[in-house]
Formats: C-alpha cells, sequence, structure tokens
C-alpha cells in the first residue's frame, strides 16, 4: 500500500466524526424542511378557510344590500300612491269648489 492509502491512526474517528455531524445536519434539514411544508399546508388551509368566510360575508352582504333595496322601492312606490291618492282628492275638491262656484255664479 501506499502511504496516501493507509489508513492514518484515529483518522477513522474524524472521518466517522465527519460523517456523523453531516448525518444530523441532514437530519435537521429533512425536519426543517418537513415543518416548512406542514406550515406552508397549515397557511394554506387558513387562507382557503378565510377566502370562503370572506365569500360567504359577501354573499349575505349582497342579500341585505338586495332587501334593503327592495324594501326601500317597496316604501318609494307605497310613498308614490299616496302622493297619487293625495293629487285625485285634491283635484277632486278643487273640482267640486270651482263646480259650486261656478253654479253660485249662474
Amino acid at each position: 500500500m501506499k502511504d496516501s492509502q493507509k489508513p492514518k491512526p484515529g483518522g477513522g474517528s474524524a472521518a466517522s466524526s465527519i460523517r456523523g455531524v453531516l448525518q444530523d445536519f441532514l437530519e435537521q434539514q429533512r425536519r426543517l424542511d418537513e415543518q416548512r411544508q406542514e406550515a406552508t399546508a397549515r397557511y394554506a388551509q387558513e387562507r382557503l378557510a378565510f377566502e370562503r368566510q370572506w365569500r360567504q360575508e359577501m354573499q349575505r352582504l349582497e342579500r341585505e344590500r338586495l332587501m334593503l333595496e327592495r324594501a326601500w322601492m317597496e316604501r318609494e312606490e307605497q310613498r308614490r300612491v299616496r302622493d297619487e291618492a293625495r293629487a285625485e282628492r285634491r283635484d277632486a275638491l278643487l273640482n267640486t269648489l270651482l263646480n259650486r262656484l261656478l253654479r253660485d255664479d249662474l
């Protein structure tokens, strides 16, 4: 054997020590990757839940807006009907008064 191929005294423990450190490092990286993936999955689920909740709230607000708009339109229609009825009564009263005045003048 050449000198470069001969195991050096104490060299095996250094290599195994480096191998152990490398294995620990790789194991730590694997755990970090798992934690990162879990955090990403949790974030995605939370985002989906938030979006679903937001859509439901927007749908509720839209329904509420439509109900308020419908109620406003109904109130406006009732007001218009009352105004028309009031105008008709006023016109009828004025016609009656004018007819009486015209009859009294004759």
